[in-house]
């Protein structure tokens, strides 16, 4: 009997490795939400993000992807950091960006770009070929189902500096923030000052990546208080990805792999 009370728990204890190494890993889950303050009469304007793509090769998951955003048809994406860990991935990753074609795309660093030791510039130029934008600590207006949108891409809290004084040059138009650790949004140098934007967009933690009851086992340093999902904070409505790549461990379990789209 005990023999087999083992052999139960072994079946178990395989069956959820084979579930976190093969299914939340190789499967994306779309989420949809609104962000409020459009005008009624105001076109929509539809925001793809996808965040901590750890891309190391393009196989079947990628191109699942690229074909669920295609399928979303959206005016924007934005990648909010971790796009790479390893120099070698930066082919890739450029690879990855073609395959979304025309659409406008902006970028922000998380802390992989930082200590990954990949060429930054090199990074910035091939994004910028493929009719992409690095943002570090800038600010960027487009328009978009004619209106303008301004999007805030801040340098990584984790690995480097953000410039929180941009935060005050959010004008009355609808506007995102890009940072990719979430941490940063309880910052005092965040929360003292007077500024507000439409949305706030930030990845880093993964979900927790191996979440037991839907409670997370670890976040990185630079999560904050944060797991995932949307947050109201009074300066603006926060979305904490829960990303589509692994980091370390190359697993998922109750941390399902995410597209988040967003109309503003």
């Amino acid at each position: 009997m005990k023999r087999g009370l083992l052999a139960g728990l072994g079946l178990a204890l395989l069956g959820l490795f084979i579930h976190a190494a093969w299914v939340d890993t190789a499967h994306v889950e779309v989420t949809h939400y609104v962000m409020s303050g459009k005008p009624a009469a105001a076109p929509a304007i539809k925001v793809v993000q996808l965040s901590d793509l750890h891309i190391q090769r393009m196989g079947p998951f990628e191109h699942q992807v690229l074909s669920e955003v295609q399928r979303i048809a959206p005016d924007l994406v934005v990648f909010t950091g971790d796009m790479l860990d390893r120099p070698e991935a930066l082919e890739a990753l450029l690879s990855f960006w073609s395959g979304l074609g025309s659409v406008p795309k902006i970028a922000v660093l998380g802390n992989w770009e930082h200590w990954s030791d990949v060429d930054l510039l090199a990074l910035k130029q091939g994004l910028e070929a493929r009719g992409g934008k690095l943002l570090v600590n800038e600010s960027h207006a487009m328009p978009l189902s004619g209106r303008m949108l301004q999007v805030v891409g801040l340098d990584d809290y984790t690995a480097s500096a953000p410039n929180a004084g941009l935060l005050e040059s959010i004008g009355p138009g609808p506007s995102l923030v890009l940072q990719h650790s979430p941490g940063w949004f309880q910052t005092a140098d965040v929360v003292q000052r007077r500024w507000q934007a439409t949305g706030c967009l930030s990845g880093h933690t993964h979900g927790g990546q191996l979440a037991l009851l839907g409670f997370p086992v670890w976040r990185p340093r630079g999560s904050g208080a944060y797991v995932a999902g949307r947050y109201e904070l009074p300066f603006c409505s926060l979305y904490v990805s829960r990303g589509l790549g692994t980091s370390i461990l190359p697993v998922r379990w109750g941390a399902r792999a995410e597209i988040a789209v967003f109309e503003l």
